[in-house]
């Protein structure tokens, strides 16, 4: 793959700066808020729940939450949490600047994580999945959103020829999902296809035991 066609935080850093004051305007359409509010309300929250947002972005996700929760949501791009940040609702939501890649959370300190439109964004979607793993809590739930290939589908013609251009926009359209659960702890409870007629999918994971030493 030319190195044109990757994904690079900080090439994308640079693209969600430029994003940031119209992305409102780009996503907040029916479709796609109906799929945020349906990921979202697959997990369990337990009372006064620990939730991390990677990738809070300008926090699309906030409204759908329960009340009650404690959330914490983080993103590599400062100006796409400014964003984000309008949009508190309670004192308990902490918005942070920090890489998905590279978390600043204890092993086991999240009851539910949410990892919605991320996973096909930053530059090391398998490392980024192993940190949302290491520090949900065992049983803990993460939901995942994004535009992922299923395992029956293969890359076809038309995502090929597309997606050079998406990446430059800040997206990889051309990612599976299953290979970046390998090796980890946790199973998937649930999968579903969404908006486009499953080119999005909605996935529900649980983890099954504890961080290793």
């Amino acid at each position: 793959m030319k190195e044109a066609f990757l994904i690079k935080n900080q090439r994308n850093q640079k693209v969600y700066r430029l994003w940031a004051p119209i992305y409102d305007r780009a996503m907040e359409n029916t479709h796609f808020l109906q799929a945020r509010k349906r990921a979202l309300s697959l997990p369990h929250y337990p009372q006064q729940a620990k939730v991390l947002l990677v990738g809070v972005g300008t926090g699309q996700d906030l409204p759908f939450l329960p009340q009650g929760l404690q959330i914490t949501g983080i993103d590599l791009s400062e100006e796409m949490l400014q964003q984000a940040r309008q949009k508190k609702t309670h004192p308990s939501i902490e918005l942070i600047k920090m890489n998905a890649e590279n978390l600043s959370f204890p092993d086991n300190h999240f009851d539910v994580v949410i990892m919605n439109l991320i996973l096909c964004v930053v530059e090391q979607p398998k490392k980024s999945m192993a940190e949302a793993v290491r520090v949900v809590k065992p049983r803990g739930q993460i939901v995942v959103f994004d535009k992922f290939l299923t395992d029956s589908k293969q890359r076809t013609w038309l995502r090929k020829m597309f997606n050079p251009i998406t990446t430059r926009l800040g997206t990889d359209i051309t990612r599976p999902f299953t290979p970046l659960l390998e090796g980890l702890p946790v199973k998937v409870v649930h999968q579903e296809p969404s908006i486009l007629k499953g080119f999005f999918q909605i996935y529900l994971l649980e983890k099954t035991s504890e961080n290793k030493s």
